[in-house]
């Protein structure tokens, strides 16, 4: 194994929460030597609802520091549908989302990455990460050393805990582009059993479907398509863009900040209900707290503990709950319809959509 240089602060994963906590601790200890791998190469497709939602917009225009083209050209969403069952409810965005895909976003934070002074190095995967005094950072014959590392690996790595076993329900992602003329300018979530699939415009002639669905109950996006009467119609006219990318197992379990003396950020802290749009926002807030908690340590201003014990407290005081809300949602929605009926009408009322959207966002990051 070859040793690299040492770094004040290593951060595992490209992503948004990874790009995130590089540049949020880069920013704040600017003498830090601050080091960001990544296992892939962008830019690439993910599997993502790809809704960059109004308080993500205000953190992505922080660390991108600048107007981007392709954020100031991206497109609106005014409006959240949802199709339960035979009901519609609708709700006003105020103020509007953007729509942009992942191909774009997450090259966009790599580069402001780089920009910002930090070592960024793609296709290394990382295996382990072990000691204490520097910690060791192992990448098959590659071996890098740090004080801190924040790891952003996504839920499931080699550094994550094996997934639990004994479940009887396998959950998979999938999502691809189609061609649509003039789609809405809306997201639109259609929910069916063993799942849910949304839609939103990318273009002005082209729509992201990603789903989350039981594996029992489908494998692939066509047959998702067949499980909503909605869906099935307005998908027939559909044109394939890019292939379908998948991903599994998706588990939901109470998020966990700190492992092992390391920061968790992004879905290695936690996975969230797709459909409340959160899942962005959470990867750039979670890793924006990451990265500002480590900064007075990278400065030496305080101990590795003491950055741990802020970044858990920073977490259960401004993320924590969205997971709450989300296990309610995803409760509710999976009651029988018989039960359910008279929520959804009780959602469709003049004003309460709306409130009920309120509650389940986050307060802008400061």
């Amino acid at each position: 194994m070859s040793r690299e240089l040492h770094y004040d602060l290593v951060v595992i994963g490209g992503g948004p929460a990874g790009c995130a906590a590089a540049i949020a601790a880069k920013r704040r200890a600017p003498t830090a030597r601050v080091l960001l791998l990544e296992k892939g190469t962008y830019p690439r497709h993910k599997v993502c609802g790809e809704f960059i939602s109004p308080e993500a917009l205000g953190i992505l225009g922080m660390l991108l520091d600048e107007d981007q083209p392709a954020v100031a050209k991206a497109l609106a969403i005014d409006t959240a549908r949802l199709w339960i069952g035979n009901s519609r409810v609708e709700l006003p965005l105020e103020p509007p989302a953007v729509s942009l895909p992942r191909y774009d976003l997450d090259a966009l934070l790599w580069a402001a990455a780089q920009t910002a002074g930090i070592d960024c190095i793609s296709q290394v995967a990382v295996q382990e990460v072990h000691g204490t005094d520097p910690m060791r950072v192992g990448a098959g014959s590659r071996e890098f050393t740090s004080r801190a590392v924040i790891n952003a690996s996504g839920r499931w790595s080699t550094l994550s805990p094996k997934p639990p076993t004994g479940r009887t329900e396998k959950w998979i992602g999938l999502k691809a582009h189609f061609a649509e003329e003039r789609p809405p300018q809306s997201v639109d979530v259609y929910f069916f059993a063993g799942g849910y699939c949304g839609v939103q415009p990318v273009s002005a002639g082209a729509i992201n479907a990603c789903a989350m669905v039981r594996a029992d109950v489908a494998t692939d996006l066509n047959t998702i398509f067949g499980l909503h009467p909605s869906l099935a119609q307005r998908s027939q006219v559909w044109i394939p863009i890019t292939p379908t990318v998948a991903t599994s197992p998706l588990i939901f379990q109470a998020p966990c900040a700190t492992r092992n003396r390391l920061l968790l950020a992004g879905d290695a802290a936690g996975f969230i209900d797709p459909f409340l749009g959160d899942g962005i926002s959470l990867a750039l807030r979670s890793g924006m707290l990451a990265g500002q908690a480590v900064a007075p340590f990278l400065e030496g201003t305080i101990e590795l503990e003491a950055a741990l014990v802020a970044y858990r407290d920073a977490y259960r005081k401004q993320l924590a709950s969205a997971f709450s809300r989300a296990a309610m949602l995803r409760r509710l929605l999976s009651l029988p319809r018989a039960v359910r009926a008279p929520l959804v009408t009780l959602a469709r009322a003049p004003g309460i959509a709306q409130l009920l959207f309120r509650a389940t966002r986050q307060k802008a990051v400061a």
